[in-house]
């Protein structure tokens, strides 16, 4: 029995690894060990950059039209959106305002919280911390620890040696 489970897992780790790479395939740049839970949502995959060791959980969603830059080592958990468009909201019609595209960037070693959203043109710093459901609208410096809405500094992170 436990020669038939192990051979079993085996075939599923063989298949989610095939599934990542299809699902990635479309992508700018894709790292090493990049680890997907599905069901995510990628929009404009040929705009996003995924760097070495990254971790993508359940229902994130990125619209990477305008670009997006994940570095090396950053855990994004589930429920998270990141958007690089918006719409111009000085139009009178909503409907046909321009579309906004600005790029996100986020650095090494990010770790980003359950339902955090991300807005275009917020770049995330190296070590940073982004805690659950807090909505990053400007750039967060390396290694700080952010929460809220909007997402605001409450510490900077004391890294050991």
């Amino acid at each position: 029995m436990t020669t038939l489970l192990l051979f079993l897992r085996k075939i599923d780790s063989i298949f989610n690894k095939i599934r990542t790479f299809l699902f990635l395939y479309p992508c700018n740049k894709i790292g090493r060990r990049v680890v997907l839970f599905f069901p995510i949502r990628f929009e404009g995959k040929s705009n996003i950059e995924i760097g070495d060791d990254v971790s993508i959980a359940p229902f994130v969603h990125i619209w990477g039209h305008g670009g997006v830059r994940i570095g090396n080592r950053v855990m994004i958990a589930t429920h998270t959106a990141i958007s690089t468009l918006t719409h111009d909201y000085s139009y009178n019609n909503m409907r046909y305002a321009p579309i906004i595209s600005k790029q996100i960037l986020v650095e090494d070693d990010v770790w980003i919280g359950s339902n955090v959203v991300i807005n275009p043109g917020v770049k995330i710093g190296k070590g940073a911390v982004i805690g659950a459901g807090a909505v990053v609208i400007k750039d967060i410096p390396p290694y700080a620890i952010a929460v809220g809405v909007p997402a605001k500094i409450i510490k900077y992170r004391e890294i050991q040696q």
